[in-house]
């Protein structure tokens, strides 16, 4: 779901020399549908997508195949990428002539933040307006509009991470007591659960160790319940220079929840050899019957826990609980991204007909056909509900959705923030917290140094 980048200074000039291109076609796609410009000539429209294990890709599929009989003149290819990439190598891709038509873009990545910045995407505002997309997104919208003034990117569904998907059979046959409510009341508590389960020869909580991406997942969780909604408002927005600073990373919240990441990996909670395993490896480890939990995300049910099922793998129907508050009484919430999206860059062939299929994607139709049915996954226009068909809509993501009405949810800080200055910066410190190679006063500080940075030199 997310991924970090280091930015080299070759990517940089290789951006920027995108400006003059982009004047181009700024006029004209930025006010006009695309169909305005559609003709009857064939044409080959190449699609990027996340592979995630072996599971195919059914979400633009599905889409495609229902835009094909619209305009059987169209034929459409695929260039799946891999969640490390997405974020990081993209750029080259993005920005090189064999960009394909339409590309992923993590909205929280420094791959996005570049190519805006270099004037490299394909303004989305007249498909926007034509259907009245940021409406039918609702206050999400909000984040995709950029500073100057033009939309780059739609997201194309919801999810919610920070799940921790349960083996009910592993946690009876441990005696492990798990939350009843759903919530562990504590770290000790989480802790305590973890070491019932290894006594069994079972791994508490399996993670992706050496993930760019999972180690601030759980800050994104924990963060809020230490600190005040303003001051999380702040954290959230203080990178701009025009954003007074009144909560420092210094402050003794964020301190508290670095120190309760760094009692979690001390505890033993997670598998052995987790800073070496990948995100598909950890799911394996768990679909395996390996681990009492998983921390992962409301696309599993659907996607590798589906397979595996299906193949005989997993034997067990998952539950779900969430992570600990780092206060006493206080509850971390599971967390919804909306920051895996699409867009068409300035270098691609097709940028007419890329900017059709890409409005049918994120139309009502488009929602229903790929997000909804054909990948069960939680639309993110307001104008399209989720099934409440579990063959659809897994049961498991539909218990989710019940729990998240009732006890909420909190948008996390490294999916608000650019990447440079969040995930990719804070999730190898956290990593190295995990280690035992540093401090939580020490990773305050340097995120202080980073926003200070920001603030004065921009990402």
């Amino acid at each position: 779901m997310k991924s970090s980048f280091r930015v080299s200074g070759k990517s940089v000039v290789a951006v920027s020399a995108l400006t003059s291109a982009f004047a181009l076609v700024l006029s004209g796609l930025s006010i006009t549908p695309a169909s305005a410009a559609l003709g009857t000539a064939p044409v080959t429209l190449t699609i990027q997508h996340e592979t995630t294990g072996d599971r195919p890709e059914l979400e633009w599929h599905a889409v495609a195949a229902a835009f094909v009989k619209l305009h059987p003149n169209v034929t459409i290819k695929y260039s799946p990428i891999t969640n490390e990439a997405k974020g990081g190598t993209n750029l080259q891709v993005i920005t090189s002539d064999g960009t394909p038509d339409i590309v992923l873009l993590p909205l929280n990545s420094n791959v996005y933040t570049q190519v805006v910045k270099g004037k490299g995407m394909v303004p989305l505002d007249g498909i926007f307006a034509a259907d009245n997309t940021v409406k039918r997104i609702g206050p999400p919208a909000a984040a995709l509009k950029q500073a100057d003034g033009h939309y780059y990117a739609t997201p194309h569904s919801v999810v919610y991470y920070n799940v921790l998907w349960t083996n009910p059979d592993a946690i009876k046959k441990a005696g492990a007591k798990a939350p009843a409510n759903g919530h562990f009341a504590s770290v000790a508590q989480l802790i305590a659960f973890s070491k019932a389960c290894n006594k069994a020869g079972y791994a508490g909580l399996a993670i992706g160790g050496k993930t760019n991406f999972q180690a601030s997942w759980m800050f994104d969780s924990m963060m809020p319940s230490a600190v005040t909604k303003k001051a999380l408002n702040n954290y959230i927005n203080s990178y701009k220079p025009d954003v007074a600073i009144t909560a420092n990373w210094t402050d003794p919240g964020i301190i508290k929840t670095l120190d309760a990441l760094g009692a979690i990996a001390k505890g033993g909670v997670y598998q052995n050899g987790y800073l070496g395993m990948d995100l598909d490896q950890a799911t394996a480890y768990f679909t395996a019957g390996k681990s009492c939990m998983l921390l992962g995300g409301t696309w599993m049910p659907g996607g590798a826990f589906k397979t595996e099922t299906d193949k005989g793998a997993m034997k067990f129907t998952p539950g779900f609980a969430v992570l600990p508050g780092v206060v006493a009484g206080s509850k971390a919430t599971l967390t919804p991204y909306y920051g895996d999206a699409y867009g068409v860059p300035v270098k691609s062939k097709n940028q007419e007909w890329a900017l059709e299929l890409l409005r049918f994607f994120i139309s009502d139709t488009g929602q229903k056909i790929g997000s909804v049915d054909a990948a069960g996954n939680l639309p993110v226009v307001n104008t399209v509900k989720a099934s409440s068909d579990p063959k659809v809509t897994p049961q498991a993501v539909q218990d989710v959705l019940a729990f998240v009405a009732t006890d909420g949810a909190q948008s996390g800080w490294t999916s608000e923030v650019p990447g440079a200055y969040g995930q990719t910066f804070l999730n190898p410190l956290i990593q190295k917290l995990q280690e035992g190679g540093t401090t939580s006063a020490a990773i305050a500080a340097a995120q202080q140094a980073k926003l200070m940075d920001v603030r004065k030199n921009g990402l």
